[in-house]
């Protein structure tokens, strides 16, 4: 058992890790390369098709199937964790920066903890609530005192989409809790990105099919591949192994990563400056890890 918590606490410090560069490699692509829907689209199908492929190829896979009674679980899942969040987040970074958009997504662990309370029941504790709120001082640190948020212009715009695929992606992460802990995850994945890519088609399609693919140079099929398999598949993957050993709320924790990885990219390889406020962010985002997953007991 503790061998399984460790692995699940290290699928999601992978995951964390894919996110974070999935800012700097995401807005790289847009606009000049890529539209925001153009990359939804890519990204959703090119995940959908490696789920089929995975779970067509092996044997016991092929046989597993979702109860009937899960699909509504299922259906809300897909549209809040694939369509809503995704489109929300890249039309949002379209118009904001890196920074900002790590730095929405750190309310995050607040917002799963409050549905999760509200909807799982799911027990906080004293030490888990120190430890979130340190990582919360970790994160206000670094968005007051070294990168603040910009607020002008289309920033405001892009900040407010960043904040709704928040919003999205912390409710998905509590609706979809027990369907994590119930089914395997490649067998998740598959209906998940079904589901998703159907809702998210619509809107979609239009700006997909004006994809001029002769373009593309170097940079953008290694950034699309990226985000297809590192951040999509890759991370849905870490993540929904890393919900059948830890509580919602956990999980969520790890956005209090994504500010500090994207300050920390910005220093080394985009020429932005380290500092002291970074340097005790990321302190106190750690020490705030220690105190939530110390005594972390797997939800029944």
């Amino acid at each position: 058992m503790v061998k399984q918590n460790i692995r699940a606490h290290l699928s999601m410090l992978a995951a964390t890790l894919l996110f974070g560069a999935n800012y700097w490699i995401a807005k790289g692509l847009m606009p000049d390369h890529l539209l925001p829907m153009q990359i939804i689209f890519l990204r959703v199908l090119g995940t959908l098709l490696i789920s089929y492929a995975i779970q067509l190829s092996i044997k016991e896979l092929r046989v597993l199937k979702i109860d009937r009674a899960d699909f509504p679980r299922l259906i809300l899942s897909s549209v809040l964790g694939v369509a809503i969040n995704q489109m929300m987040f890249f039309t949002g970074l379209n118009h904001t920066t890196p920074v900002d958009a790590a730095i929405i997504n750190s309310i995050n662990p607040i917002l799963v903890l409050v549905f999760a309370a509200w909807l799982l029941k799911e027990r906080i504790g004293m030490a888990r609530l120190g430890g979130i709120l340190l990582g919360a001082a970790g994160a206000l640190t670094l968005i007051f005192f070294g990168n603040p948020l910009s607020i002008s212009g289309g920033h405001l715009k892009g900040d407010m989409f960043i904040i709704a695929n928040t919003a999205a992606w912390s409710l998905y992460l509590v609706i979809a809790k027990p369907l994590m802990v119930k089914y395997n995850p490649f067998l998740l994945m598959r209906w998940i990105f079904l589901f998703g890519f159907i809702a998210a088609f619509p809107f979609t399609i239009k700006q997909a099919l004006e994809i001029n693919f002769s373009t593309f140079d170097t940079y953008t099929w290694s950034a699309i591949l990226y985000v297809i398999f590192g951040t999509t598949f890759l991370a849905y993957f870490f993540i929904t192994y890393s919900l059948k050993r830890l509580s919602s709320s956990v999980v969520a924790y790890y956005t209090y990563l994504q500010p500090v990885l994207v300050a920390v990219i910005g220093i080394l390889l985009f020429a932005e400056r380290i500092s002291v406020v970074k340097i005790a962010s990321g302190l106190l985002v750690f020490a705030g890890i220690y105190f939530v997953t110390r005594r972390n007991k797997i939800p029944k």
